[in-house]
């Protein structure tokens, strides 16, 4: 026991001394910052995209032009409620103005976008709010428009029916600029409305050289589909109005689940509580990639160098093996700690509620009875890849004979990844439950499936599967690892493979 506690304590510290290891630390973070970050400060850098309405059947290009201001407005309002309420009194706003308190917290109801629109917008509603905006607070910048329509240029609109597109084309290709705003030097996109539109003719055009983004297109046929439908509805029930605002409405639809606490603190633990095993999958799913080829990396330099002679001189392979197992369980328990606590210092400085939520979540989870489960399948999932890997090692001289069984060996482990969001979907359908007996995955899958709250007997019976098979493959593995640590051969067919771990001791 102190030979194998030895091992594992000269692995810890030889990994976690390693200056790939600090870098591994924080490249993960700023892995989450940046997939959280960059894609809104690229979507602020996009410039506002001209493009023309040639409206041939007249009515639509004010349908339009209203649904895009709309747009905008949720985009704004949606904004102006997340600043607020991290920068906002809200205490103060709700007793002073109820209704824009009622507003920012419902922004995307139709309601509040009606209102907001009605009350002057984004400058109005900052105005309201400025008395109750904190001090340090930073200003608010609001969305702007992704999309501005434009008056149709002049040789487009009166281009014949045979010329038009050759005309189009060269206003999307920037070929021509007769009549564009002197700040754009050519169109994003025309959308063309036939005269016969709504007449028998459901069908309009959106000419673009971008076919990437689909946004526009996608808002155009929304417009242009509650424009005939509100001609219908016109043609069944003749009005003295447009009955725009009549039609133009949407159900407020508030999702509750009566099974959870309603008070704020509970809510959050339980919040947390229902998604910490997803994360914490996915985070042992990286952390064991990660350790387990270091460790096999590891493996192959002291067989290399001859240092494996040494150890064997002092410890059996057997205690090799396990020292090394424990050594990596620790190192990546300090990954996992020192990524969690840079995680949780991105929350604190993100939003006010961070102390509560994290609170609350720690409470949640150290108070529940999923906490033996949640290490139980984590240090076998741990212990299974890593002992994966360090067989693998064992049979490889090099790198580049580690390849061979590598590749195929990390098709196989990244299998249940891509199971993922079907099994966040249904995770008590028959995929799920089948997959999750499956030995190799079911720690991994079963993290995942924890907060849906699977039976009982399937909980404890697939920990039990994950112990029996982490044990397993430590005494198999343990096998090959005796046979051909010290080996200077090739790395074994598969059938041989398993002749030699099934063979008698």
């Amino acid at each position: 026991m102190n030979r194998t506690y030895l091992i594992a304590r000269q692995e810890f510290i030889k990994y976690i001394t390693r200056r790939g290891f600090f870098i591994s630390l924080l490249v993960f973070p700023m892995w989450i910052v940046l997939g959280i970050f960059v894609p809104r400060w690229m979507a602020s850098t996009v410039p506002p995209r001209p493009f023309t309405i040639v409206d041939q059947a007249g009515g639509y290009d004010e349908s339009l032009r209203e649904v895009l201001a709309r747009n905008l407005a949720r985009r704004q309002l949606t904004a102006l409620s997340s600043y607020a309420a991290a920068y906002v009194d809200a205490r103060r706003v709700s007793q002073n103005d109820p209704k824009l308190a009622a507003i920012l917290s419902a922004p995307n109801a139709e309601d509040s976008i009606a209102q907001f629109r009605t009350n002057g917008g984004v400058d109005s509603a900052l105005a309201v709010l400025q008395p109750y905006i904190k001090k340090d607070a930073p200003p608010f910048t609001p969305p702007v428009a992704r999309f501005v329509p434009i008056r149709t240029p002049a040789p487009l609109a009166t281009a014949p029916p045979s010329l038009f597109h050759k005309v189009a084309s060269d206003y999307l290709k920037g070929e021509e600029i007769a009549g564009l705003p002197v700040q754009w030097d050519k169109l994003y996109a025309i959308v063309v409305i036939p005269r016969d539109f709504g007449q028998g003719n459901d069908h309009a055009d959106f000419l673009t050289a971008e076919t990437g983004d689909s946004e526009l297109s996608d808002t155009v046929q929304q417009a242009l589909t509650a424009a005939l439908r509100l001609k219908a509805a016109h043609r069944l029930v003749p009005t003295g109005t447009s009955g725009a605002e009549t039609l133009d409405v949407s159900a407020d639809l508030q999702t509750t689940d009566p099974t959870r606490s309603s008070n704020k603190q509970q809510a959050l633990a339980e919040t947390v509580a229902r998604y910490l095993p997803v994360g914490l999958a996915i985070l042992l799913f990286i952390v064991s990639m990660m350790n387990a080829s270091v460790l096999l990396q590891g493996v192959i330099e002291e067989k290399s160098s001859r240092m494996i002679e040494v150890l064997l001189s002092c410890a059996t392979p057997r205690q090799i093996l396990t020292g090394k197992l424990v050594g990596v369980i620790a190192v990546s328990l300090v990954t996992i700690l020192a990524w969690g606590t840079m995680l949780m210092l991105l929350v604190l400085f993100s939003t006010d509620d961070a102390l509560p939520m994290i609170g609350a979540g720690f409470n949640a989870v150290l108070g529940v009875n999923l906490l033996p489960l949640l290490i139980v399948y984590f240090l076998c999932q741990i212990l299974i890849y890593g002992t994966i890997f360090l067989g693998i090692g064992s049979m490889a001289n090099s790198l580049a004979d580690a390849q061979a069984l590598l590749g195929p060996a990390m098709i196989v482990l990244i299998l249940p990844n891509l199971l993922i969001s079907g099994i966040l979907q249904d995770p008590s359908g028959d995929v799920a439950r089948f997959v999750s007996w499956i030995p190799i995955y079911t720690p991994f899958l079963m993290l995942i499936r924890l907060p849906s709250h699977p039976p009982s007997a399937e909980l404890w019976a697939t920990a039990l599967l994950s112990i029996a098979t982490t044990v397993a493959m430590i005494f198999f593995v343990s096998r090959i690892f005796a046979k051909h640590i010290l080996t200077t051969e090739r790395p074994p067919a598969f059938r041989a493979l398993l002749k030699r771990m099934f063979a008698r001791a």
